[in-house]
């Protein structure tokens, strides 16, 4: 009599597979200590050496950027947000990666020239363009409609930091705004100390309070050097911006694109063009 083999068994011979592919299994690493997919919480504990690169790079690049005023902001935006589009639709599970960077690396102009008008009329409008193009490059797609939705989310999600990005590209037409933003990218780069310190168990509980102080560090010590800044605004702008940016990168540590380079790159670059509302909002208030 022919039996049927167990069907966890069978799961466990093939590993996980992705919604709409069960003829094509996650490959499974080597044995050795080697990560399994879908990452584990602890599994994905581990220091992201791209991640911390790329955040230390972006924001690096749009702090010295200040120097020149408001266009090297909006061109270093502009690049910043390019390297987004181009690494963003692995991180966002988009089923159609290619189809995905085409409408980000369109969109991604569109939205950070409207910081050219000093309300950002236009930015809505970019943003909306951007959507239409999502929507109208999976009606071209020729694979059939599998992950449709989880498409359609990752392209609208690649257009959040570019649209956050161009509120600090408005605020830098100021001298109080470029401040902020120098604050603001000294914040973001110090608080990558909470993502050196991952793989210290005792830590993992406290880790998002040690990148909110260490964030506020940086961006008081570079605070000194701004009269538009005062101390409490310092410390206000860092913990907005030091909590956001490492929340952004925490909650795509389980996704299995963090195992490689342009997931990385997606999560650095991500969680600092994010901290473009943090600048606007501080300067318009302040």
């Amino acid at each position: 009599m022919t039996t049927v083999p167990d069907a966890t068994d069978a799961s466990d011979a093939t590993g996980p597979t992705v919604e709409g592919t069960e003829s094509e299994p996650f490959p499974q690493p080597s044995e050795g200590g080697s990560l399994r997919l879908p990452l584990s919480p602890t599994g994905a504990d581990r220091v992201r050496p791209v991640t911390i690169g790329a955040v230390v790079v972006a924001a690096g690049v749009l702090a010295v950027s200040t120097a020149g005023g408001f266009w090297p902001v909006l061109l270093a935006t502009l690049a910043l947000s390019l390297v987004l589009a181009w690494s963003w639709p692995v991180l966002g599970g988009s089923h159609t990666p290619q189809l995905t960077t085409v409408v980000l690396l369109v969109a991604a102009p569109a939205i950070i020239f409207t910081a050219l008008s000093d309300d950002l009329r236009w930015t809505a409008a970019a943003v909306a363009l951007g959507i239409v193009l999502s929507f109208m490059g999976q009606l071209v797609r020729k694979t059939g409609r599998e992950g449709l939705v989880l498409t359609l989310l990752a392209s609208f999600g690649g257009l959040v930091p570019m649209a956050s990005a161009t509120l600090a590209v408005a605020s830098a037409d100021v001298p109080r705004g470029r401040a902020y933003l120098v604050v603001t990218m000294c914040a973001a780069a110090t608080a990558v100390v909470a993502d050196l310190l991952v793989r210290k168990r005792r830590l993992a509980p406290f880790l998002g309070l040690v990148a909110l102080v260490a964030a506020i560090a940086g961006a008081v010590i570079a605070g000194l050097f701004f009269d538009e800044i005062g101390g409490w605004a310092a410390v206000g702008v860092a913990a907005g911006a030091g909590s956001l940016s490492w929340s952004w990168r925490r909650v795509f540590s389980l996704q299995p694109a963090m195992l490689g380079v342009r997931g990385q790159v997606a999560a650095g670059v991500g969680s600092v063009l994010m901290l473009g509302v943090m600048v606007h909002i501080f300067t318009v208030v302040s």
